[in-house]
């Protein structure tokens, strides 16, 4: 999916050199005018590159640039802008209420790589044990403070204070199904199987715990 801007500043530069080329035909008394292709796609690009691109590449990542939070919100590693503690070592044996038709599900974060966050997502967004089925988008509330409405990984992420380097993807960052134990503490699951082949694990292992 391209970026927006990228595109509108492409438009206006292909509309400006048309009228150039309009108007430099009209006043030249040359009958063969450079043509508007040449000025568009043989000269060097000037504009920046694509932010949104999420193909898969051996180039390293471009920055992404995550909008500044509102201020006064809370953006400590590990906790949501609302300032409640999302780490499962905090929230292991705590009482979490997951909407109808959530799952809590593990994320990982680069700032902090040695915890897992807790997050509730819808489970039609999530794949089966073979990596099939998951609808397309997101939909998530926040396991600390219970703010609900997230449809956006974009807007979610910035809400629980991932700090991605990157442009977001859920499937690299939602890593682990969370359940609970036999003494009933949540704890670390399988890991989510966003991919054919990838991460393939069993029905039966995902309800243990290591």
């Amino acid at each position: 999916m391209g970026n927006s801007y990228a595109g509108q500043l492409k438009s206006a530069r292909f509309e400006e050199a048309l009228h150039n080329s309009i108007e430099a035909s009209l006043r030249s008394s040359s009958a063969d005018p450079q043509p508007i292709f040449t000025q568009l796609y043989l000269e060097p690009d000037q504009y920046p590159p694509d932010l949104d691109d999420e193909s898969d590449s051996s180039s390293p990542p471009l920055p992404y640039l995550q909008r500044p939070p509102p201020e006064g919100c809370c953006t400590l590693d590990g906790f949501c802008q609302a300032g409640k503690d999302l780490r499962l070592v905090s929230m292991a044996t705590d009482s979490i209420n997951v909407p109808a038709g959530f799952e809590l599900v593990g994320a990982k974060s680069p700032s902090i790589p040695e915890h897992i966050l807790v997050c509730a997502v819808d489970k039609r967004f999530l794949p089966d044990e073979n990596g099939k089925n998951a609808l397309l988008g997101f939909s998530g509330s926040c396991a600390g403070c219970g703010e609900k409405g997230f449809r956006y990984f974009t807007e979610f992420s910035n809400h629980i204070n991932l700090k991605l380097s990157t442009q977001p993807k859920k499937q690299k960052h939602l890593k682990y199904y969370l359940v609970k134990n036999s003494q009933g503490t949540l704890c670390r699951g399988a890991l989510i199987c966003w991919k054919d082949g990838v991460g393939n694990i069993t029905h039966l292992c995902r309800w243990c715990c290591w």
